[in-house]
Formats: C-alpha cells, sequence, structure tokens
C-alpha cells in the first residue's frame, strides 16, 4: 500500500491514468480504499497538488487520507470519497460528476474557487453525513446533489446556485448568497426546487434569495411568518422595548437579516434559539413576530 500510494501521488501531479498502477477493482472503480496521499508532510498542511486540467475517473478513494488536496481545473467522474479525509480540500473551477462525499471530512475546504472566468460545478453528488464545518464555497453550481444528515456550520455559499438539491440534518451559521465575489451572472435563480423541510436551520441566512423555488421545514423548533419584510419592518419600529434589554440584540439581529434580504422575499424562517437566549426571551419574541404577522395580513 505504501508503494502504491507513492505511485498514486505521482500519478496525480503529473495528471496521467491511475487505473495502470493497480489491477483491483470494486464495483467497476478502481480500488484506492483507505490509501494516505502525502505522508506525515501532508499531515501538517503541505497538500496535494493535481495535474490542472486532469481528469480523475471511476475511482473508489473510501477512507483515504488526502487533507489539503489542490485541485485546479480537474474534472472528478464516478468517484468515491466516502468516510475519507478530505480537509483543507481546495477546488478552483473543478467539476465533480457523479461523485460520492458521504460521510467525508471537509472541514475548512474550499468546494469551489473562481479561476479566469471558470467555476465549480457538482452534479449528481452525494454529501450525506459529510463535515463541512468551516467549509466556504464561491460561484458554483449544483445539481441534483444531496446534503442528507449533512453536519454544517460556520460557512458560506457565496454567489452559487442550486437546483433539485435536498438538505437535512444540523445546518447552524451558514449563508446562501446571491452575492459573487467575481461578478458571475447566476444562469437562472438561485434556487430552485430545493428542500430543506428536513433541515434544522439555525442562524442560517438566505442573502439576496427569494425562496420561491425552496421547501423550509415546519414547526418546533422553527418560527415560520408570511409577509417577511412587512412583518420585520413592524417589529423593527417596535424595537428596542424599555426594560426589556435583551430586544437590543434582536433589533441589530433582525435589521442585518432585513438589510441582506431580497425584495420579493416572502417567508422568513428563524430558529427559536435565534430569538432569545431563554424561553421567556423566545417567547416575547415570537409573540411580537406573530401580532406584526397578523397586522400584514389584515393589510392584504
Amino acid at each position: 500500500m505504501e508503494a502504491l500510494s507513492v505511485e498514486v501521488l505521482e500519478a496525480l501531479r503529473r495528471g496521467t491514468d491511475l487505473h495502470g498502477l493497480s489491477s483491483l477493482n470494486i464495483a467497476g472503480r478502481l480500488d484506492l480504499r483507505n490509501i494516505r496521499l502525502g505522508g506525515e508532510e501532508n499531515d501538517q498542511g503541505a497538500g496535494i497538488d493535481v495535474l490542472p486540467g486532469a481528469i480523475v475517473s471511476d475511482v473508489d478513494f473510501s477512507g483515504a487520507e488526502a487533507p489539503g488536496v489542490r485541485l485546479v481545473g480537474t474534472r472528478v467522474v464516478n468517484c468515491v470519497f466516502e468516510k475519507a479525509n478530505l480537509d483543507g480540500l481546495e477546488a478552483r473551477a473543478t467539476n465533480f460528476v457523479g461523485c460520492s462525499f458521504a460521510g467525508a471530512s471537509l472541514r475548512g475546504a474550499q468546494l469551489s474557487i473562481p479561476l479566469n472566468d471558470r467555476y465549480s460545478l457538482y452534479e449528481d453528488v452525494d454529501f450525506s453525513r459529510a463535515m463541512l464545518y468551516g467549509a466556504s464555497c464561491v460561484d458554483a453550481s449544483f445539481k441534483r446533489c444531496v446534503f442528507s444528515g449533512v453536519k454544517m456550520g460556520a460557512m458560506s455559499f457565496r454567489g452559487s446556485d442550486f437546483l433539485d438539491c435536498s438538505f437535512s440534518g444540523a445546518l447552524r451559521r451558514v449563508v446562501f448568497s446571491d452575492d459573487s465575489l467575481t461578478g458571475r451572472v447566476l444562469p437562472g435563480p438561485v434556487m430552485q426546487n430545493v428542500d430543506f423541510s428536513d433541515a434544522v436551520l439555525r442562524d442560517v441566512e438566505f442573502r439576496g434569495i427569494d425562496l420561491n423555488g425552496v421547501s423550509l421545514p415546519e414547526g418546533d423548533p422553527h418560527i415560520v411568518v408570511k409577509h417577511y419584510r412587512c412583518v420585520l419592518g413592524r417589529i423593527l419600529d417596535r424595537l428596542p422595548v424599555s426594560g426589556q434589554p435583551f430586544t437590543y440584540g434582536l433589533r441589530a439581529y433582525l435589521a442585518a437579516e432585513l438589510g441582506h434580504s431580497h425584495p420579493a422575499r416572502g417567508l422568513g424562517i428563524w430558529h427559536r434559539a435565534s430569538l432569545g437566549k431563554t424561553p421567556e426571551e423566545q417567547e416575547y419574541a415570537i409573540r411580537l413576530l406573530r401580532a406584526c404577522e397578523r397586522e400584514c395580513e389584515g393589510d392584504g
């Protein structure tokens, strides 16, 4: 395995076909499960550079140790990275098609970095149970991707669009935004047929997104209101409240959210824990939101 690891690493750096290195196969893919790429030096962040423009196809990297891998203009097709360590991954204008990252660790990964007006694509990709804390993504497209049972936090999807995707599991401090760093013009709406109904959303922001193509979770611990912009406009007029110190922070939180919202957004959603630190504070905020919702509903 150690000798094969060296050969695979060199082949990736040269951009040559991996399939001549071994005759071992699993489910029609080259069997490189549990391979370790980069040795001790890589554990310290040296990383692995794949030759720009390389094509990696039909390989099973399940359980691989490859933190810090850097892909530039790479095309990755029908590959499996289940339970692999890909912490610190850098993908520059790279396409993943028909791949699985199920159970993989992608802490601090940069899922997409634009390169010379080229952008990353994830098509038919499975991120089920993946660890994505601290990851980021700029100007990518996600088509028919599954984020089931994902562990996602302190990360952003900036200037990225989603088509026929689903999310479940815990999302905390995640930002979805239409704001591109490069001026990229999205091919359509930011989100089309995107399902969050089985996810738990806490401090999740949808900046510049109207949510018309989005299914949201319902019921506790989520608070969903209609007439979003009207409701926030009214509640901000009533906050802060004398004798209720927590409402100063609540007002700042809601004002910042309104400032980033799409002008046509109709639904608002919050995790109750985002509205106050104690059950009493949360209930106070919820009652005020509901009262404003009723008023906005009455205004037609």
